[in-house]
């Protein structure tokens, strides 16, 4: 990490994601302080490079600073987006975090129109490309991705994966994403008790370099919101989910050994029929997968008595005294 500049207390952060960015980078630099410096806020600048193979790096380390603090991580490969955000929560200090993308398709004039939403209460602050400057492909797939999670998440946004967004320090301090769950940020800080809303920004074509996501994101993306609705929803009560798996092949089984009793009294034998060793073998499959859910709240009860903190569920805790 290289850190340059003074530790005085920061209002803003800006954290910046790259992956072979090199000819973007000083460009975007240089857009942000125009919109920053105006600003009269303490800021912080927060680059991740994300195991880039290009000159990314040395481009970052060339920046020049002054009035504010430049950091930035170099990782030793490419750990992928959610990674990339996770380490750069970690090391944003400042009151409002801003994270946008580095292909100079995100326009940081929008910047104080995200701080402004951020004054009026909200937590989190989502950007929603209304004028998409992308692939025809690429707009209908996100148009059906943003479609479905908005109706299964219950969160009315209409573009969830936008990587310009505003957090206060306190929605993204205990968010925990990996793998590609960036994709439902607005999701999970939303199920957690935070505010979110969105405004429209600015959407730019890419200039420079390529897009470093292809047609495998979609199937990620997939199996990422399945992950993401169980912790949703059955995270702190798994028995909820697997009884719910449980009960298709309890009820079979049952319908099968009811099929074999109303055969065994109008034909006075059972034989070897299939069904009744079916139906033994379904509700056996029923009883373990409801004994792993008693497992896994058994777990789930002695990791959350030892690791509960009222900080991590509550807005605000207070003590008075008369």
């Amino acid at each position: 990490m290289n850190l340059r500049a003074n530790s005085k207390a920061v209002k803003l952060s800006i954290v910046i994601p790259a992956y072979n960015e090199g000819p973007n980078i000083r460009r975007l630099f240089d857009r942000i302080l125009d919109v920053v410096k105006k600003m009269d806020v303490s800021f912080e600048i927060v680059f991740i490079d994300d195991g880039s193979t290009d000159n990314t790096h040395d481009e970052i380390q060339r920046l020049p600073v002054s009035g504010f603090i430049l950091k930035s991580v170099k990782f030793r490969r490419n750990f992928g987006k959610s990674i990339a955000l996770s380490v750069g929560f970690e090391k944003a200090d400042g009151e409002i975090i801003i994270t946008m993308d580095a292909d100079l398709q995100d326009d940081p004039d929008e910047i104080p129109n995200f701080m402004a939403k951020i004054d009026e209460g909200w937590d989190v602050v989502s950007g929603w490309k209304k004028i998409r400057n992308d692939p025809l492909e690429k707009r209908l797939a996100s148009k059906v991705f943003n479609g479905v999670v908005s109706f299964v998440s219950g969160l009315k946004l209409h573009d969830f994966n936008c990587g310009f967004k505003a957090y206060r320090q306190s929605a993204v301090r205990h968010l925990q994403i990996y793998g590609g769950n960036h994709r439902f940020i607005p999701v999970i800080v939303n199920s957690l008790g935070f505010s979110v809303c969105e405004i429209p920004v600015k959407h730019f074509k890419r200039k420079y370099e390529k897009s470093k996501y292809g047609l495998s994101r979609y199937s990620h993306g997939m199996f990422d919101f399945f992950t993401i609705i169980f912790l949703m929803f059955f995270q702190r009560r798994p028995l909820h989910f697997l009884g719910r798996v449980a009960f298709l092949p309890l009820l079979s089984g049952t319908l099968l050994w009811c099929y074999v009793i109303v055969m065994k009294y109008a034909y006075g034998e059972t034989g070897d029929r299939p069904a009744l060793a079916a139906g033994i073998f379904l509700i056996g499959i029923a009883f373990q997968v409801f004994f792993f859910g008693l497992i896994a709240e058994l777990i789930t009860h002695f990791r959350f008595s030892s690791n509960f903190k009222s900080s991590d569920y509550s807005r605000c805790d207070e003590e008075r005294s008369g």
